[in-house]
């Protein structure tokens, strides 16, 4: 039994999930095609997405690498989602419980920046979506535990892509 209806499943990804995704399923590789098919299908679906605070972690982000950058910026219309005050408010004691577990990036507390991880467990909770996170599960403070304690579905990219039926397969002569 499918534990989830594939029908009203919706995932929301956070930034470490993008860049484990892009890192390790080049986009531009043909061996991967199927795997970003089935994303931007589900993203014109509305059944894959992200909040703002993601996307602003990733165009802020200072490297090399412009593929994830681009690729949110043509998509963004089906996949970026705005932080609504529902998922703000949802988001409150999650920052309050977790404000001295190391839950939060000390440097960007320091620079007074936003981290998305509270916010996208409070639009899991509100919105009921699945969250796809990279983080350890094994830690607790990461995004896994913490969504955890608040009733929020986590899973892994492996585990979404188990979940949608996705995986390779050996040619057989």
């Amino acid at each position: 039994m499918n534990l989830f209806n594939e029908n009203n499943t919706v995932y929301l990804i956070d930034t470490s999930g993008l860049i484990m995704l892009e890192a390790t399923f080049k986009r531009d590789n043909p061996v991967f095609t199927a795997i970003w098919e089935e994303i931007e299908d589900l993203i014109s679906q509305d059944s894959f997405k992200t909040i703002d605070f993601v996307e602003e972690e990733i165009n802020s982000y200072e490297g090399k690498q412009e593929f994830l950058k681009n690729w949110v910026k043509k998509w963004k219309k089906h996949f970026v989602v705005k932080t609504d005050a529902a998922s703000i408010n949802a988001a409150i004691p999650i920052i309050n419980d977790e404000y001295n577990s190391g839950f939060f990036d000390a440097k960007k507390q320091a620079e007074g920046k936003e981290e998305a991880d509270p916010y996208l467990i409070g639009y899991c909770k509100v919105h009921n979506c699945i969250l796809i996170t990279n983080e350890s599960k094994t830690k607790h403070n990461k995004i896994p535990a913490v969504a955890n304690k608040n009733e929020v579905t986590c899973i892994d990219i492996y585990d979404f892509l188990k979940e949608r039926g996705l995986r390779m397969e050996r040619k057989k002569e």
